[in-house]
């Protein structure tokens, strides 16, 4: 009976790999009066001493018991500094690439012509690449097994495919940064060198909107120096740096934090369309299996295929830690 409750009314909130009350419908704890009932019953049932419900009890902590996970859950990092484009089968990816800047004007008299000039343009058609992976789940391991092992496991799989789709757009990055936005800092991360982007970026035309850094990176901002004499934070500005230890909002920027970013490497870069593209042509997709010989299911997962491409560099910048 406890089992048939249990299915019914605790289910698992994939999003938090976690076991939660009527998940799928709500995200709540909350029950109608007839679970309520059910789910009570249930419980005072088991409280009962004895041997003969110890078994019981067992079954009832084995499925809601599930492991610590061993993975950070991954989100990917670099998208946001690119322009998502979708790409169909067979289409050209061609990206125009301007092979010379134009629209030059001269000083002439009244009566002389125009002189004229021919934009020209060149094309670049990045690489695709795409990944996958595949899954054994023994049909024993599932038996025995009280929490969702599989959800779990399609998770980390997931997660690491977009680590590796990341580490594609991270290397895009790094190589398009000019020599000259990168800063090199010692130790920490320093309000001046901060500063400097912001103001550099701003003179050239190209403002920075959106940083990525590492959450414990961010928290440096709390060892700053925020002016001389008289100078003051606004009280809601120093109430978020003592909570978080950081301010969210510093230099008009979105600060992106992520334990996935490096610790010694922080990321600036104006909107998306000062960037560059993210192509995607295809989409994921999942296919299973059974091998009733060996008793187990497989699984497989297979990437869409993604290409990243740089336009200008103008707007990206970083800051390296020694």
């Amino acid at each position: 009976m406890s089992e048939k409750i249990l299915t019914k009314c605790i289910k698992l909130r994939p999003t938090f790999g976690t076991n939660v009350m009527t998940a799928e419908r709500n995200s709540q704890f909350d029950l109608d009066g007839f679970d309520t009932a059910q789910v009570d019953t249930m419980l005072a049932s088991l409280a009962v001493g004895g041997e003969s419900i110890v078994a019981e009890r067992q079954r009832f902590a084995a499925a809601l018991m599930e492991p610590i996970m061993q993975m950070v859950p991954y989100l990917s990092i670099y998208d946001r500094f690119f322009m998502p484009v979708t790409i169909t089968q067979g289409e050209d990816n061609a990206i125009p690439v301007e092979d010379q800047l134009l629209g030059v004007g001269w000083a002439s008299h009244p009566q002389t012509g125009v002189a004229y000039v021919r934009p020209g343009y060149l094309y670049t058609r990045p690489d695709f690449t795409t990944w996958s992976s595949g899954l054994e789940i023994p049909w024993n391991l599932m038996a025995k097994a009280g929490w969702n092992v599989l959800q779990r496991q399609m998770n980390y799989t997931m997660w690491d495919l977009a680590k590796k789709r990341d580490a594609v757009a991270k290397a895009v990055i790094d190589a398009a940064v000019p020599a000259s936005h990168q800063t090199t800092v010692a130790t920490t991360l320093t309000k001046a060198a901060v500063d400097a982007i912001l103001i550099s970026s701003a003179q050239i035309g190209f403002p920075v909107k959106q940083a990525v850094i590492n959450p414990g990176i961010l928290m440096s901002m709390q060892g700053w120096t925020w002016g001389g004499t008289g100078f003051f934070i606004p009280p809601e500005r120093a109430q978020e740096l003592l909570d978080n230890l950081f301010i969210s909002t510093y230099g008009n920027l979105k600060w992106y934090a992520s334990p996935y970013v490096p610790v010694d490497k922080v990321y600036f870069a104006g909107d998306s369309n000062q960037v560059g593209w993210h192509q995607t042509k295809g989409t994921p997709r999942k296919d299973s299996d059974v091998d009733i010989t060996k008793g187990i299911d497989l699984h497989t997962l297979r990437e869409a295929e993604h290409s990243y491409y740089v336009g200008t560099g103008l707007s990206l910048w970083t800051i390296s830690i020694t």
